[in-house]
């Protein structure tokens, strides 16, 4: 004749298991960490924010975001990317210069205050409307080599007012700057909207408006006294075809003063392609930083902690089966069984 084990005997393994996920989640608690060698870069993000980069052209219908809204998504990808020990700050430009805002920062000790500056970029932030690309490029590099880091130029390369028939100016090409000019926008021309004071939406920019805006420029050739004023209109009378009241990412011309100085170029639509023109165009030091060991710790622990539970209820299944054999093998009922 067989008796059944004493229920007591059993061993139930999830005690055990939910021990050593409080372990685990002691070790993670204590934040440990391990010293490891780090490629790590320190960028400086200037961001333009002249009016063309209120233009929407990423997505589609109600949906489409603006080059500024995808200009802030994109920078902070780049930041949240970066490994532990990297640097980064934050700059804005309009009319001609760069202007810092946040000297670059450890992004793992400073993501969450460096993320919130970059989602509060705002087109009425900027103190002029002109936009000259390649001399806010220069202030830019010169703002880089004082803070020893590299560029990250993010533009639609839209002119503004439109550049002068007689030619641009050069990009300069110092040995202390290196970096990367990301183009904004979509190759197809859309409307730059207008607001009024108050920054209500109020339509679109208008030829007329264009050419009336302009402060600095000649004389088209051929223009008479009529047609062109040194102060009131220096761009001359544009030509009805005229597209300067649209706006397109100027790829073509991005790329031109990427090369003269001798930066990278990547569309800001491709995180993919940024990645990698930030890995040939930007330089990395060896740092010997912390590795936190705290993120294994904490998932030895959910490991554990997912076992116990399975282990319980088989635990509770196997304690059932146990004791219904022990209860259709006691005395009292009259059902013995050999």
């Amino acid at each position: 004749m067989r008796t059944a084990k004493p229920i007591g005997r059993l061993v139930d393994p999830a005690f055990w298991l939910l021990i050593g996920a409080l372990c685990f989640a002691l070790l993670a608690a204590l934040g440990l960490a391990t010293m490891e060698e780090r490629r790590v870069r320190t960028l400086f993000v200037v961001v333009d924010l002249t009016r063309s980069m209120t233009a929407r052209d990423y997505g589609e219908g109600v949906k489409a975001r603006s080059r500024l809204d995808e200009a802030e998504r994109v920078v902070t990808e780049i930041a949240r990317k970066l490994p532990c020990g990297s640097r980064i700050g934050l700059g804005l430009f309009t009319e001609r210069r760069s202007f810092p805002l946040i000297e670059p920062v450890d992004i793992c000790e400073n993501f969450p205050p460096f993320a919130d500056a970059v989602a509060a970029l705002n087109w009425r932030m900027a103190w002029e409307g002109d936009s000259r690309v390649v001399r806010g490029l220069s202030s830019a590099q010169e703002l880089v080599a004082r803070l020893g880091a590299d560029l990250v130029f993010v533009t639609d390369g839209q002119e503004a007012p439109p550049l002068p028939v007689a030619g641009r100016r050069r990009a300069e090409n110092p040995d202390t700057t290196a970096g990367v000019i990301i183009g904004a926008g979509g190759a197809k021309l859309v409307p730059i909207p207008k607001y009024d004071e108050s920054g209500r939406a109020i339509g679109f920019y208008s030829l007329p408006d264009i050419a009336a805006g302009a402060r600095v420029s000649i004389a088209t050739p051929g223009s008479t006294s009529g047609e062109y004023h040194p102060r009131n209109n220096p761009v001359g009378n544009l030509a009805a075809t005229s597209t300067e009241h649209l706006t397109q990412v100027r790829e073509t011309y991005l790329r031109e003063i990427a090369a003269e100085a001798g930066l990278g170029y990547a569309p800001l639509g491709d995180l993919a392609a940024i990645e990698a023109a930030l890995e040939r165009h930007t330089g990395t030091d060896i740092l010997e930083a912390p590795r936190s060991l705290s993120p294994i710790f904490a998932a030895a622990a959910l490991i554990f902690l997912i076992a116990a539970y399975g282990a319980n209820h088989l635990f509770a299944w196997r304690r059932g089966t146990a004791a219904s054999r022990a209860k259709r093998n006691h005395p009292r009922t009259g059902a013995f069984r050999r």
